[in-house]
């Protein structure tokens, strides 16, 4: 038998109100645990150095610039450390500064003589400092025995003179090294093989980039080397210009 309108209505009711109370216990249990909380914090404000914002802040803060302005025009040496540096504004804005009590000069045409015994280069700048030497041998021109004398300079970028403590030559992966003995080899002409004597004064990174492809093979290597020639005239006053921009006396 179908139950009265009003008897639904009554059941619907009933339903809604049980309902309702759930829900307005389930409130009632969350509000007080919320209120706690957040008295709890309260009584536990947080200390200096707790505030992961101020820290966060303060790392992102840049460190002024301190440093003082130092360089000088010449290769020297550190008496004290028996280092060799070569701290010109040419190549450098800042430069660890050498006490004048502590600071030598060093000749550039007896600069050899000196790196021996306990006297060597600054490791992590050898590099600068053997490029610019380099570029020494060719400020009066571009030719055969100027070229020989530069090659010999810059292959000792790549032996022990510019390892560091760890005996790692950091050179290695100094590319602007390597595509400079290309042009000296290049231009050389009483070099014939010049793939393997490229290879004779020279080291390798493991790992070369796509530009550097060029010395991974002696095809690639002798591609470039007949492009240097195809354009002779410019490459040789490009090193001319580039060995009296970094002319030291």
């Amino acid at each position: 038998m179908r139950q009265p309108l009003t008897h639904n209505k009554t059941s619907l009711n009933r339903r809604r109100f049980i309902s309702n109370t759930v829900r307005l216990l389930v409130l009632g249990s969350i509000f007080p645990l919320q209120e706690a909380c957040n008295n709890k914090s309260s009584k536990h404000p947080a200390g200096p150095g707790k505030d992961s914002t101020a820290k966060k802040s303060q790392g992102s803060k840049k460190t002024p610039n301190n440093r003082k302005k130092w360089m000088h025009e010449g290769l020297v040496m550190n008496t004290q450390t028996h280092v060799m540096h070569f701290p010109t504004s040419k190549v450098y804005t800042y430069y660890d500064e050498i006490k004048p009590t502590h600071l030598r000069e060093i000749s550039l045409v007896t600069w050899v003589a000196t790196l021996q015994g306990p006297v060597r280069l600054n490791r992590e700048q050898s590099g600068n400092i053997l490029e610019i030497l380099t570029l020494q041998h060719l400020k009066q021109g571009v030719n055969d025995e100027y070229l020989n004398a530069a090659t010999d300079t810059l292959a000792k970028a790549f032996t022990p003179a510019g390892e560091n403590s760890k005996a790692v030559n950091l050179n290695t992966m100094n590319f602007r090294l390597h595509e400079l003995m290309l042009q000296l080899l290049s231009l050389n002409t009483s070099i014939p093989d010049k793939w393997q004597v490229f290879n004779s004064k020279v080291k390798k990174s493991a790992i070369l980039r796509k530009r550097q492809k060029w010395m991974e093979t002696e095809t690639g290597f002798n591609d470039r080397v007949k492009y240097i020639m195809d354009h002779q005239s410019d490459y040789m006053n490009r090193l001319t210009a580039r060995a009296r921009k970094y002319s030291f006396t």
